[in-house]
């Protein structure tokens, strides 16, 4: 093993003795955060109690796929997991693909949104690469699979009761029944020993931050909204379920004690749905007297706020807000179901504008059908709102979503359309016939230069960097996505 490689394997933390050497990847790719691996922190968490387990963020470590085989290889790691988004799939391929040759006898899954989504696309793109596959959430499922592992028990009488996986069965590719955690306190924390806060660089989600180290947590998981592009609801269900607001603060406790952390980010689709949960929340943090400050990276729906929440909010520590806006257009608010109008969307920003947070937009572009006239729509409200940053997307077709199956059922795009793309979140894979290429280039341009290029703008950001580095990160980050 080379130093680089031993280096990096040495100081990831193995945790826990037993018959199996458990290597959980997220892979290396483009990203404009680099933060803990909850999903792959839970898993470990299941399983560490028999199994020894290490946690390799790729993307953190800026390891090749080649240094990861070498690493898997010379780790003699029996599974090997990755976490799968469907921008990283075809990295992961090439990786999952080289550690096969050089330490055939692991076991190699993927589990993920892109997975959950495309379970048989999944397991045909991959082919004798990967071994099985994981949908939806993998608590319940992965410790069966592992146990499965170590007592060689991989026909069907071992795999068919596994909630979630995806597995071969003599050539035919089998899905079983997914299960999602009723009792999210049950299936504990995070491994958080195996991804220290304070090792993640000054790079959260959503690019800006007041005090640091930085923890993500997730809260609550579930999303009832119909958003048509969105494939939150396939991924966790309907139904929103809440860990206890004990189990919660015992989380926030360990990392302001133990791991020193200072601020942490909700990353919740819905945390602010359950307004009497919040309430609790905010007065629990109150009383445990944490003096860290938070924030809502990921966003938050703008209809579940007042200003009497919000206040409470505010003085417990949370700072800022982001909201999925979307579009400015009518129509569009309408074609993909979100459930709000620009009338209302504009007042609740206001209302939270008076509140004192700082208020971030998350903006699409390039929706199906979608005309030139209503990007404008667009980017005028958004630059009639009182938003301190906003991030323009070019829309992309997520796999599964109802927009994805209308377009394959349209002959617009493939029904393997996504395993033919290389992209980051950012790049413009997808136009419509309504638009072209060089005229979303050219909108998200002019939105990004209408927006920024005012005084209010351009002070508040200047006043909100922390150091060089930051500066370079946020330098670096824009052009990437000019460039995407």
């Amino acid at each position: 093993m080379d130093s680089r490689r031993s280096d990096v394997l040495s100081a990831t933390i193995v945790s826990g003795r037993g018959p199996l050497k458990i290597l959980l990847i997220k892979p290396n790719g483009i990203a404009d955060e680099i933060i803990p691996p909850l999903s792959l922190g839970w898993l470990a968490t299941q399983v560490r109690n028999r199994h020894a387990v290490t946690i390799l963020d790729a993307l953190k470590e800026g390891l090749s796929s080649g240094e990861i085989a070498h690493i898997a290889a010379d780790g003699c790691f029996d599974i090997v997991g990755f976490q799968a988004w469907s921008k990283d799939i075809h990295e992961i391929k090439r990786t999952a693909s080289q550690i096969r040759n050089n330490r055939p006898e692991s076991k190699i899954i993927v589990g993920g949104i892109h997975p959950t989504m495309l379970p048989e696309g999944t397991m045909r793109f991959f082919g004798e690469a990967i071994d099985f596959g994981f949908r939806g959430e993998g608590e319940i499922g992965f410790p069966l699979f592992v146990e499965a592992v170590g007592s060689k028990n991989l026909d069907s009488s071992g795999l068919s009761g596994i909630p979630g996986l995806i597995w071969r069965d003599t050539g035919e590719i089998r899905v079983n029944e997914n299960a999602f955690s009723e009792d999210l306190d049950s299936i504990g924390l995070p491994a958080w020993d195996l991804m220290p806060p304070a090792s993640y660089p000054r790079t959260p989600h959503g690019a800006f931050y007041r005090n640091f180290p930085i923890a993500p947590i997730v809260v609550t998981r579930g999303c009832p909204f119909p958003c048509t592009f969105c494939s939150a609801k396939e991924a966790s269900g309907a139904r929103l379920r809440k860990r206890s607001l004990d189990n919660v603060l015992e989380e926030l406790l360990l990392h302001y004690h133990r791991f020193g952390v200072r601020e942490f980010q909700i990353e919740d689709d819905n945390f602010t749905l359950d307004r009497d949960y919040v309430e609790q929340f905010c007065r629990g943090l109150q009383k445990k007297e944490i003096q860290m400050t938070w924030s809502f990276p990921n966003g938050v729906r703008l209809d579940t706020l007042d200003s009497s929440i919000l206040k409470l909010m505010k003085t417990s520590g949370c700072y800022a807000l982001n909201f999925g806006i979307e579009s400015g257009s009518p129509r569009i608010l309408e074609m993909v179901n979100k459930k709000m109008t620009v009338e209302k969307i504009a007042q609740q920003l206001h209302i939270a504008h008076e509140a004192g947070f700082e208020l971030g937009g998350f903006f699409i572009i390039g929706f199906p059908t979608e005309t030139r006239e209503e990007i404008e729509q667009t980017i005028d409200f958004a630059c009639s709102l009182p938003l301190d940053r906003i991030g323009v997307f070019y829309f992309q077709p997520f796999p599964g979503t109802p927009l994805y199956k209308l377009l394959v059922s349209q002959g617009e795009i493939p029904e393997d359309w996504a395993e033919r793309q290389q992209a980051s979140l950012h790049t413009l894979t997808y136009v419509s016939p309504t638009l072209t290429e060089k005229m979303l280039r050219s909108c998200q341009r002019e939105m990004l230069r209408r927006f920024y290029a005012r005084p209010r703008q351009i002070l508040g950001l200047m006043g909100q960097i922390k150091s060089p580095s930051h500066f370079y990160y946020m330098v670096k980050r824009s052009l990437r996505w000019m460039k995407a």
